[in-house]
């Protein structure tokens, strides 16, 4: 497997850091785990063709982790030449439940946006789906796993392809789910939005990514969604971590690849 991490950041932009979104592309597949602000640019910019998308997978329905899910659906209504598709590659769209609502929401009874349905036929090509805790689901080989977590009514995943395995938290609070969900994996990506003594809303710092940590102990830790009140202290997340177990930490900016 190839991970991208394409946002690592939270809605408020910083010099390296912006919305949150991950490409992975595991054998011949190709996937994102939410698809925030920015995604496609920075797509764009790493030669990665959201054409050769499989799946979307969101963790919950916080704008800056969907807002290019749209735009995403309109342009795979063309060819990359920007001609009208006859037969568009499928793209399924997999989250929480109310998936199918949201789309439903944004497009079919938005009288602004329903061209996308009526024009571009986004249904024709795209099947969204609200998936299900612990359930597995196979996507092009690869076996996606979801975990119900603590943020909106949010989940985590886990991707395995040919004994590789990712887990990622999109946004949640301290959740013993999360460390069951990403038990042994190769690679965590989880969320450290805030040091420990500003940490506010439904999120972790620190202190519970460390938790986290020490109980799934996975070989390598990529942190994401910072946001910008970690510029200059994020060698913090990195004490912590190895306090509680000893494993590959990665601190990641927007673009970061890695190989498993």
């Amino acid at each position: 497997m190839r991970i991208t991490i394409l946002g690592s950041g939270s809605i408020v932009p910083s010099a390296f850091r912006f919305g949150s979104g991950v490409h992975v592309r595991a054998g011949e597949v190709e996937m994102l785990l939410d698809c925030g602000p920015g995604v496609l640019e920075k797509m764009r910019r790493l030669s990665l063709s959201p054409f050769n998308l499989s799946a979307v997978c969101i963790t919950h329905f916080h704008v800056d982790h969907v807002t290019d899910l749209l735009p995403l659906l309109k342009l795979r209504a063309f060819t990359p030449e920007g001609l009208p598709n006859l037969e568009p590659k499928p793209i399924r769209i997999l989250g929480p439940k109310g998936t199918k609502r949201l789309l439903k929401t944004l497009i079919d009874e938005n009288e602004f946006f329903t061209y996308l349905a009526t024009l571009m036929k986004y249904e024709s090509y795209s099947q969204s789906e609200d998936v299900e805790p612990w359930k597995t689901y196979d996507i092009g080989g690869a076996s996606l796993t979801s975990a119900p977590v603590t943020h909106g009514g949010g989940i985590a995943y886990r991707l395995e392809y040919q004994g590789a395995s990712i887990a990622f938290s999109g946004d949640t609070a301290f959740d013993e789910n999360m460390a069951k969900l990403a038990k042994g994996v190769d690679v965590l990506i989880h969320e450290c939005s805030f040091p420990s003594e500003k940490l506010a809303g439904q999120h972790v710092s620190e202190i519970e990514l460390a938790r986290i940590v020490e109980l799934a102990r996975p070989k390598t830790v990529v942190v994401t969604h910072l946001y910008p009140v970690w510029e200059s202290q994020e060698h913090r997340i990195v004490e912590a971590l190895e306090g509680r177990h000893r494993c590959r930490v990665i601190i990641a900016n927007d673009c970061l690849e890695l190989s498993l």
